[in-house]
């Protein structure tokens, strides 16, 4: 018989003569029961173990020594990573650290120097600095909670990175043109709609339902009723006409942005396809609208504090909750926006249908101060950086 591994008052095991592990423990009796895990292979025996173990089992003081550091992350993910808003990102986080990290790695084996050399394989996959910290802050908020809770004696410190430079790329206005003009899947459409009309992230236009939209007051309600708010906030922005005559003439159910009336999980695939039928780079990813949407405000000398406040960056306080029925309420940034749909309008036939502007309509002669241009080209004015400011870390996804 073949003993290795235990948990708490559980252990692996194998039977003379056979080759399966088995869970074993004793009973209240002092008798050995056992329990076969279906399996020969020593690691998915331990990943079988763990897993049980977070589900029917407590933990109390345990040694790190004797705790696999897949057992913290996955009663992470079963206790609390589950509940959180942000779910999906500390399930892809903690399946990064499953990947890199052997499955028999012990908790007292979370070292500095195992971690750095996890950093650079996060880099050498081609995450950013902010990205890798993300993915690094979950392993630690699993472990603290872990030791918070009293389930093991003490963890690792785990450092860290520095926060990243922020997202360095926005796209010019001939890409956006261009994404905007590519054949797509209805679901993508709405989807890159509501994030140009609102500047929202991803999962804010993904959650995205008939009811947060206010339609006597113009605004949409980015977070529904319910939904705790996070460090990701979501405010209440304006509606703007196009996105209006969007859900009017698309009549959705319930999810503005839905494949066949279901939310959709995630545009991973059809982004690619439709990123390279539209000939843009791969830094061109989903998020660059909203970083595209905000340099481009910045540029049209719209005050900091009202894109700040669109893009969720200022949660405000009980006051400043009633100030969206203010007719002004981001006065500049609604008019801005409204600017630059109509002025992309003019070269996307599908967004014209919905803001009634004429197709060509732009001048290359003329004086076009409201062009979302960022490059020169023979066709539009470059507009100045008067005003101009970085786009802050905060602005993801």
């Amino acid at each position: 018989m073949s003993t290795r591994f235990r948990l708490g008052d559980y252990w692996l095991e194998q039977r003379k003569g056979s080759t399966v592990w088995y869970r074993a423990w004793r009973d209240a009796n002092g008798c050995k029961q056992r329990a076969s895990l279906g399996t020969r292979d020593l690691g998915e025996a331990q990943v079988a173990l763990a897993q049980w173990y977070v589900e029917n089992a407590a933990m109390a003081g345990q040694v790190p020594q004797d705790v696999l550091l897949s057992t913290v992350l996955t009663r992470y993910m079963a206790q609390h990573g589950g509940t959180i808003a942000s779910k999906a990102t500390a399930s892809r986080a903690v399946d990064l650290w499953r990947e890199w990290w052997p499955g028999t790695t012990t908790v007292a084996e979370v070292g500095i120097g195992q971690q750095e050399d996890f950093l650079g394989w996060l880099r050498g996959r081609g995450y950013s600095e902010g990205y890798a910290r993300r993915v690094l802050g979950v392993g630690k908020s699993a472990l603290n909670r872990a030791w918070k809770r009293g389930e093991i004696a003490q963890v690792p410190f785990v450092d860290l990175p520095p926060i990243g430079e922020a997202y360095p790329h926005y796209a010019s206005r001939e890409q956006v043109v261009r994404l905007l003009n590519t054949p797509m899947p209805e679901h993508l459409w709405a989807l890159l709609l509501v994030r140009l009309c609102t500047g929202c992230r991803g999962d804010a236009a993904q959650d995205l339902q008939v009811f947060q939209i206010d339609r006597r007051a113009n605004l949409v309600r980015l977070n529904p009723p319910g939904r705790q708010q996070t460090k990701k906030y979501r405010p209440v922005v304006p509606l703007l006409p196009a996105l209006a005559a969007y859900i009017d003439q698309a009549k959705p159910s319930a999810y503005v942005v839905h494949w066949h009336g279901r939310r959709v999980a995630s545009i991973k695939t059809t982004w690619r396809k439709v990123r390279k039928a539209a000939l843009l780079p791969p830094w061109f990813v989903p998020k660059t609208i909203r970083h595209t949407v905000a340099t481009w405000l910045r540029q049209r000398s719209v005050p900091a504090w009202e894109v700040s406040g669109l893009l969720g960056h200022h949660a405000g306080g009980t006051t400043d909750s009633y100030a969206k029925f203010d007719p002004a309420y981001l006065g500049e940034a609604r008019k801005a926006l409204q600017q630059i749909v109509e002025d992309l309008a003019r070269d996307v036939p599908r967004l014209a249908e919905l803001v009634g502007v004429n197709l060509g309509s732009v001048d290359a002669t003329a004086d076009n101060e409201s062009s979302t241009e960022t490059i020169g080209t023979p066709r539009f004015q470059v507009v100045g950086g008067t005003g101009f400011e970085p786009v802050t870390p905060t602005m993801s996804r």
